[in-house]
């Protein structure tokens, strides 16, 4: 259900929205001077807090309204409607625009390694969260790619077309405009979603928690296929192992693969 902010007073009664004034970031009654209190309820005629749909697709485009109620949280939950937030999005739409619509920034080749795995990190999201009914983070997501291929500064067109795919489902106006500046000349509607290659899903390094007698002192970055032995003598020529054996002997180590490691002291 999506709601709206309303005003209440002390007294429990709901307040008109065009009978409330802001002062200082606190609000109050227009007539009796009154403090109310800043509540949420459902839209309604009388509270004059209904959102019509028309005025939010002029101002911010159909796009824009489509995307922030996916974004608004879980379906399943009550949530208020906030106009910051469709301009949130909005500007994120923009983004994706000067960003992917900007020849200068797709350039043909083999995409950076770092851009490749994301990429295909966030189509698995993205397909696991629309099947899950859960667009918000989804699109939370598509977000963060787009953050990274501005620090990137230059994506591959491959890239960016499959980045048009997966975000169609969300911004489907957006994402055909874009399909088509890359020189496809068939709707985006009836391409395949995009297949996650899952070898780039791996992970080459993790970062342990180093403990000492069960209490962590430091982190460790250290390469997956490493073996026991190899990780022993990785945390004993690490410089800041020595302060917390100082003099002690090291009685037992205790190694859980991509989780922790222990060292046992005494």
């Amino acid at each position: 259900m999506i709601l709206a902010f309303a005003y209440e007073a002390a007294t429990g009664a709901k307040v008109s929205s065009d009978l409330v004034e802001e002062k200082n970031g606190k609000y109050f009654h227009t007539e009796t001077g009154e403090e109310l209190k800043q509540i949420v309820a459902k839209m309604s005629k009388s509270l004059k807090n209904v959102v019509n749909p028309d005025d939010v697709i002029e101002k911010y485009g159909a796009d824009s309204l489509r995307l922030y109620e996916m974004f608004m949280g879980p379906l399943d939950e009550r949530k208020p409607w906030a106009e910051n937030g469709v301009k949130g999005v909005f500007n994120f739409l923009a983004r994706v625009y000067r960003f992917f619509a900007e020849p200068a920034n797709i350039v043909e080749g083999t995409e950076d390694k770092e851009a490749a795995k994301l990429l295909h990190q966030t189509i698995q999201k993205v397909e696991f969260d629309i099947e899950h009914l859960k667009f918000n983070t989804g699109i939370s997501a598509l977000m963060v790619f787009n953050n990274l291929a501005y620090k990137k500064g230059k994506i591959t067109k491959e890239t960016a077309q499959v980045y048009a795919k997966i975000l169609s489902p969300y911004a489907p106006h957006l994402a055909e405009e874009l399909w088509q500046m890359y020189g496809n000349e068939k709707t985006l509607a009836y391409e395949a979603w995009p297949v996650v290659d899952k070898s780039l899903l791996q992970e080459d390094t993790f970062e342990y928690p180093v403990s000492f007698n069960g209490k962590t002192r430091f982190m460790l970055e250290l390469a997956v296929d490493l073996s026991n032995v190899e990780i022993e003598n990785a945390v004993l020529i690490d410089e800041r192992t020595a302060k917390w054996l100082d003099g002690k002997t090291v009685r037992k180590f205790i190694i859980v693969s991509k989780r922790i490691i222990n060292i046992v002291v005494g």
